[in-house]
């Protein structure tokens, strides 16, 4: 009697799959976003993590035959004085909250979440460490072009990045299921 009632509740509450995903993904998103927002968090790993990726983007500059100085989150070119100020939104960390909210959402392993975790996070913030230097260069040469650049086609291109990764995981999780299926 008590499996039977616990069964039907099981039942009656159960959601179909693409409702848990939506749900699981959403409330992810959100408690990442909320997180990544709190002052602590964002003084102290946001804010750090941003001034690395702007001191990686000055010796990646520098390293290849630039100018740049490195001031906090601040890359500016010493010839023309152009700077480019790396905030909390441009971070890349967005679109990795999603991906991390996708890959929760989905039906897989922890290890195989965790794997396309590391994987998508360093292919993003690669990508976005693409955009600070190349936006560095663009704002030199076009304010216009970079502003484009800056407001639509970088956050476009970080985002499909972010859904392309997220697409390949699920592709990888159905080979490694086949695989484990021949074995």
């Amino acid at each position: 009697m008590r499996t039977e009632n616990s069964q039907s509740l099981r039942k009656k509450f159960s959601l179909d799959p693409t409702t848990r995903f939506l749900l699981v993904f959403c409330a992810t998103a959100f408690l990442g976003f909320a997180l990544q927002t709190t002052p602590w968090v964002d003084a102290h790993i946001v804010g750090r993590f941003i001034s690395a990726n702007v001191y990686i983007a000055g010796e990646t500059v520098r390293l290849s035959g630039g100018m740049a100085e490195v001031i906090n989150t601040i890359l500016r070119d010493p010839v023309s004085g152009f700077s480019v100020r790396v905030a909390s939104g441009c971070s890349g960390l967005e679109a990795v909250v999603l991906l991390v909210a996708g890959m929760v959402a989905f039906p897989a392993s922890w290890s195989e979440r965790i794997a396309g975790w590391v994987v998508g996070a360093f292919a993003i913030l690669s990508l976005n460490l693409v955009r600070i230097i190349s936006l560095f260069y663009l704002g030199q040469y076009s304010k216009a072009w970079f502003d484009w650049a800056h407001l639509y086609a970088w956050d476009v291109l970080i985002m499909i990045d972010g859904m392309v990764i997220f697409f390949l995981w699920i592709r990888w999780l159905s080979r490694n299921e086949r695989s484990n299926a021949l074995k």
